[in-house]
């Protein structure tokens, strides 16, 4: 009897082997920087080409640092707020904000609420805030089984840490996955040749949560052409969609804006909405941009997404994405604050 049990538990021991074997691989590798987050300053080193996501770099970021720094500004958005630098933002704000960008990959609305309940609920009052809106994240929704887009646990629930890190650990066993975590080079490569700037690893500044491209910026200042080359300005070029889209702002999506308005307004936030342009997608509809105005003000809510020498300049984008640079990204912001600083006193009525 004791002979058959110890078989049992021996045989046992040894189909669970391989199942312990990788998920210890997996936790030495780290490809999706989930056990341990990307947070350090530098270049290169610290980014990951894969399987990186920014949501969870975000909140992970904001706990390691929060305590040191005590933010108290946050920029708010997908990738498209990333290049809204922190430096370009503080001279509005004044010396004593703390700034942290608080963004994630395919950011939605609901997203947004998320990451701005979870800061109230960890003792952060939000008194300054920029947010960025592009036309797609209007009716974007959620996507809690990829693992670029999942939320962070912290901000949806302590339940969700079984789904999420299961949904991480499942996507490992791709083969790819595991070529790119062992060769990185390889992933690079591919991902540079299909046209996206995040194939080079970017500078960053890890209390800010803040990637940037100093080289290509340096570049597209100074010499665009070296940038812009023929076989790169082909690769920018998209399928055109329509001018304007159809109205985006449904009831759920104007119930959604309500509720980021009452957060900002429960904490006092001074705030400025800016609406991107995005290469060749749709504008603003005057449908959902009355809507925007009348629930966060004229002056808070500036769009420009239908600007022609922006929308169809291809020399103002990092990549096929529609990521702007970072010098238009100022231009867009120092416009915006002007504007809101003329628009306070010539219309008061959206209150």
């Amino acid at each position: 009897m004791k002979d058959s049990i110890k078989k049992f538990v021996l045989r046992t021991l040894l189909a669970a082997l391989p199942v312990f074997l990788f998920m210890a691989f997996y936790a030495t590798v780290d490809p999706f920087h989930v056990i341990d987050p990307v947070m350090s300053d530098g270049h290169g080193c610290d980014s990951v080409i894969v399987g990186v996501n920014a949501g969870f770099t975000s909140i992970e970021t904001y706990l390691h640092y929060n305590d040191q720094y005590r933010y108290d500004s946050f920029i708010f958005g997908s990738s498209m707020s990333q290049n809204y630098k922190a430096s370009y933002w503080k001279p509005y704000l004044g010396d004593s904000a703390s700034i942290l960008h608080f963004d994630a990959s395919n950011e939605t609305l609901a997203g947004i609420i998320n990451k701005m309940r979870f800061l109230n609920n960890h003792g952060s009052t939000i008194k300054n805030a920029l947010i960025v809106i592009e036309v797609m994240m209007l009716d974007r929704q959620p996507c809690e089984d990829d693992i670029l887009f999942v939320q962070h646990p912290r901000a949806t629930g302590a339940l969700n840490w079984v789904k999420v890190n299961g949904l991480f650990l499942n996507a490992f066993r791709d083969l790819n996955q595991v070529k790119y975590a062992l060769m990185p080079s390889l992933c690079e490569k591919q991902v540079q040749n299909e046209g996206i700037i995040s194939g080079i690893a970017p500078n960053r500044i890890g209390h800010l949560n803040e990637m940037y491209y100093a080289e290509f910026d340096s570049i597209i200042a100074h010499n665009p052409d070296e940038y812009y080359t023929p076989e790169r300005l082909k690769r920018l070029r998209r399928i055109v969609l329509p001018s304007v889209t159809p109205p985006a702002i449904d009831e759920d999506v104007e119930a959604q804006l309500r509720t980021i308005k009452d957060i900002l307004n429960r904490n006092h936030t001074h705030y400025m909405i800016i609406v991107p342009p995005c290469g060749t997608n749709p504008r603003l509809t005057w449908h959902d941009l009355w809507m925007m105005r009348s629930i966060f003000g004229e002056e808070r809510v500036h769009d420009f997404s239908g600007v022609p020498e922006l929308v169809n300049n291809e020399r103002v984008y990092y990549d096929h994405a529609a990521h702007l640079i970072s010098a238009k990204c100022k231009m867009l912001l120092d416009s915006a604050y002007h504007d809101m600083a003329t628009m306070g006193i010539r219309n008061p009525y959206y209150r």
